[in-house]
């Protein structure tokens, strides 16, 4: 992950040695559908090397070196979903509570969903399954998605700002890994031999 100046960019090896990037470049006013697709995909090479052209780091060289299509859309926090199912059908995952992807929560989220609908299933009359399952998600899952969106806001550093982060950034990110505050999030276990009447909090 890269805070630049002026854009924010994030890559990884591929295990067949391909380079996966993202960059989230700021806009003042929401763009138009129309706006972005109008778009070619040298101009976006184009505005992304200049965005990148004051920072450090490999960002202009994967962007050059990019001979996919480059094609952009926009993002937004996804309101709280008021219900989650119905008598036959219930949403889990990014359908019921999509969190920003700086969390890197998203898939377990919808895992812990799932172990816990299976349980839910397997524990009480079918009827009660579904209430059940939100009854131990909501909380939580509401929790994860307003610490992503707090945490993806303001990803353009500027220079100053830049500078500040590039030297306690390193010093951060190990504190958070190994903090305790973190530990609701990163940490959260299931017991799969717990019955699901245990854990339901009184109407």
């Amino acid at each position: 992950m890269i805070f630049g100046k002026r854009c924010f960019f994030g890559y990884v090896k591929a295990p067949n040695g391909e380079i996966w990037w993202f960059a989230n470049p700021p806009r003042r006013e929401e763009p138009t559908s129309e706006e972005l697709s109008a778009l070619e995909s040298g101009q976006w090479t184009d505005l992304l090397i200049d965005l990148f052209s004051d920072d450090a780091g490999p960002a202009v060289d994967i962007i050059r070196a990019t001979t996919n299509r480059l094609t952009a859309w926009k993002t937004y926090d996804v309101p709280k979903v008021p219900r989650w199912h119905n008598e036959r059908m219930i949403i889990i995952g990014d359908a019921a509570h999509a969190t920003a992807p700086s969390t890197g929560q998203g898939a377990s989220m919808a895992i812990e969903d799932a172990v816990l609908l299976a349980k839910c299933l397997r524990d009480l009359p079918f009827g009660e399954a579904f209430p059940a399952l939100v009854d131990l998600r909501r909380e939580r899952v509401e929790a994860v998605v307003a610490h992503g969106a707090r945490s993806s806001n303001g990803k353009a550093a500027g220079p100053i700002a830049r500078a500040v982060w590039d030297l306690v950034m390193p010093a951060v990110l190990k504190r958070m890994a190994s903090s305790k505050k973190q530990e609701w999030m990163y940490g959260y276990r299931i017991d799969w031999d717990c019955k699901v009447e245990r854990f339901r909090r009184a109407a």
